[in-house]
């Protein structure tokens, strides 16, 4: 292999763990109110059953890309509000993360969903993902149910629970173990909402994903 070659491939090689967590840091640095995720990747900041995750996936060549995704502090599922910066922030170049550092912030400050200056807002999440959710999306269901039992709207949690047992299985990449977890997660929810403890069962829950 020529000198030439050599140069190109180290230039263009896929980012390292190291690399990445040093740059995840650099973004942490400029939230300190977020905490820093324990492999490196991301970094997030939580509130009630919601969790805010902004992540740095490193990408084929050397390049990193933030995404935001709202997480449920409940339960590892479901994930919504996932989000891209615009294609001219949407990829950076490992080479010229410094120099795009602040550009990159100021886009994700102005992108973003819920706004990641602003302290947390369950209720606003709970409207975001309303106008995001899909009908018969097992995912999405969930995420509304805890929500909808965090604010001890009992007929509309209840309503996807019910919905949740019904759902269509997918047919891109389904995950049989995740989908019976989830399923099972919207019987109990159910059940304690129907016994009026629906916010107390999910503060266990979080108690335990907390511990575990």
């Amino acid at each position: 292999m020529s000198d030439k070659r050599a140069a190109l491939m180290k230039k263009y090689a896929p980012i390292s763990k190291a690399q990445l967590k040093a740059i995840v840091i650099d973004y942490a640095s400029m939230f300190p109110d977020w905490s820093l995720l324990p492999e490196g990747s991301g970094i997030v900041r939580s509130l009630g059953p919601v969790q805010q995750m902004i992540w740095f996936q490193k990408m084929s060549s050397a390049a990193y890309r933030p995404t935001h995704v709202m997480n449920t502090t409940v339960s590892p599922m479901p994930r919504m509000l996932h989000q891209l910066l615009d294609v001219k922030h949407r990829e950076i170049e490992v080479g010229w993360h410094e120099r795009k550092l602040s550009q990159t912030i100021i886009a994700m400050e102005q992108q973003f969903r819920p706004a990641i200056r602003r302290p947390l807002n369950v209720a606003e999440i709970l409207e975001l993902c309303e106008i995001e959710s899909r009908r018969d999306s097992l995912n999405d269901l969930m995420m509304l149910a805890i929500l909808y039992a965090w604010f001890e709207r009992k007929t509309e949690a209840l309503d996807c629970c019910s919905r949740m047992q019904l759902c269509p299985l997918p047919t891109l990449a389904p995950a049989p173990e995740w989908e019976a977890m989830m399923r099972a997660f919207g019987d109990q929810l159910a059940n304690a909402v129907e016994n009026g403890n629906g916010r107390s069962f999910l503060e266990a829950a979080i108690e335990r994903q907390l511990i575990g």
